[in-house]
């Protein structure tokens, strides 16, 4: 019994020692956690080099092709005029007045179906090339139709030519061709003819009677 009455009074001790230290919870209010935040930006306008884009040199445009830098040269060409002729309708081929003419007879017909005089005043004519340096031709008369060559091909070709198959509608005078002895040489020569209506011939001229 003594026992009991001692271990009763302990345990109380006991139990207020302690209530007493325990020290009352607090309540800790949580704090707010701050997290940085990255504000995504509305993306920018980048900026780089642009490339210009340049046209090549050796590529002319349209207005540049308007003038040629063709060469010039001053012929005489109503010493010999042709007779004023009112032209207005075609006569027939005859391809038997020119040996050679039935050979090229597509280009002939072609040229002559469309063209009108451009030679001394009567001739239809149609060019074409025969070869490295060589261009030959003939001309239609259209009053009768008869074929007749013209003074080109190889004997009035040259190797350095400045131009060739010189003439015009209203003149008989016809220069074959304007010729260098070589690229550098700074004087020409001339293949030039007359056109004789009443023999149906070329005659050659010289420099003198063309200028």
């Amino acid at each position: 019994m003594k026992i009991k009455t001692l271990i009763l009074p302990l345990i109380a001790f006991a139990l207020l020692s302690c209530k007493e230290k325990k020290e009352p919870v607090r309540d800790q209010v949580a704090k707010s956690v701050t997290v940085d935040t990255v504000v995504a930006e509305p993306p920018q306008e980048v900026k780089t080099d642009t490339a210009v884009i340049k046209e090549p040199e050796n590529v002319k445009t349209e207005e540049a092709e308007t003038e040629t830098d063709a060469i010039s040269y001053h012929f005489d060409f109503n010493k010999f005029s042709s007779k004023n002729y009112n032209f207005v309708k075609k006569a027939k081929l005859d391809f038997s007045s020119d040996d050679g003419a039935y050979t090229f007879r597509t280009r002939i017909k072609e040229a002559y179906a469309s063209g009108t005089p451009d030679f001394a005043s009567y001739y239809i004519t149609v060019i074409f090339g025969c070869g490295a340096s060589c261009i030959m031709g003939l001309m239609m008369d259209v009053r009768d139709g008869k074929i007749y060559g013209l003074p080109l091909g190889e004997e009035n070709s040259c190797l350095f030519a400045e131009d060739r198959a010189i003439y015009n509608a209203k003149s008989r005078l016809f220069i074959s061709g304007i010729c260098k002895e070589s690229p550098e040489d700074e004087n020409v020569y001339y293949h030039a003819f007359v056109w004789n209506e009443e023999k149906k011939v070329f005659e050659k001229v010289e420099e003198k009677d063309i200028k």
